[in-house]
């Protein structure tokens, strides 16, 4: 398998969308926008601290090619909910994104969990309805193979230094599809990245001939 990376950036923060949208569509790429369908019920204080982009801001992202996929209905912690209720909130996640969002259709997206974890019973449940689930399956974010179970890492601080480490060794001695989660740049959001540590890491990939792709492009060229 040819080396391919994922760039996932969660929770929908409006400064940091348009900053990665400029960087993306600069250099002719595409990144995965994984957002929720009701940030204002949030309680998690980095996506109440910052403003998120409206309906409006994800419907010219997907007419400009970006994948805007659901990250849930409020970024709860999934393992605290029963999984009939974490699974009835995705039902009402769909529902959003399908009036939103024209032409949505859950099972040609794949859905990426809050906090990167749910439980077993929760994963089964809802990965009938999804093209794939993306956690966090302690494999670095590195997947061998195209899978419905989709790995990822994501980096708290120092997020910069982690973020280069990481595509360090990814493109010394590592083949596959790396899926890489971010949340916000240049302060916004838990864990976050300069945006020109951004650009530069998106140069140094496509200098040395990695493929930058979406989560579900990657999925669906593989089904």
């Amino acid at each position: 398998m040819s080396r391919t990376v994922s760039f996932c950036f969660d929770d929908g923060f409006a400064a940091t969308a348009g900053k990665v949208r400029a960087l993306f569509e600069a250099r002719g790429l595409a990144a995965t926008f994984c957002v929720l369908a009701a940030p204002g019920e949030t309680a998690d204080p980095f996506i109440r601290a910052a403003p998120v982009a409206d309906w409006g801001f994800w419907r010219e992202a997907v007419a400009a090619g970006h994948e805007v996929e659901p990250h849930g209905w409020a970024h709860e912690r999934l393992a605290d909910l029963a999984p009939e209720a974490a699974l009835a909130g995705f039902a009402r996640t769909f529902d959003v994104f399908r009036r939103e969002l024209p032409g949505f259709d859950p099972a040609a997206h794949a859905c990426h969990l809050a906090y990167l974890t749910a439980p077993p019973g929760l994963v089964a449940g809802l990965a009938p309805q999804v093209l794939g689930v993306r956690q966090a399956l302690g494999g670095a974010g590195l997947n061998a193979a195209v899978r419905p179970r989709v790995d990822c890492i994501t980096f708290g601080d120092p997020a910069d230094e982690r973020l280069k480490a990481r595509l360090d060794d990814f493109l010394e001695d590592e083949d596959g599809w790396l899926v890489l989660v971010l949340h916000g740049l240049d302060g916004e959001g838990w864990g976050p990245v300069r945006a020109d540590t951004l650009a530069r890491e998106l140069d140094l990939l496509l200098a040395a001939g990695a493929r930058i792709e979406t989560v579900s492009r990657t999925l669906r060229a593989a089904a």
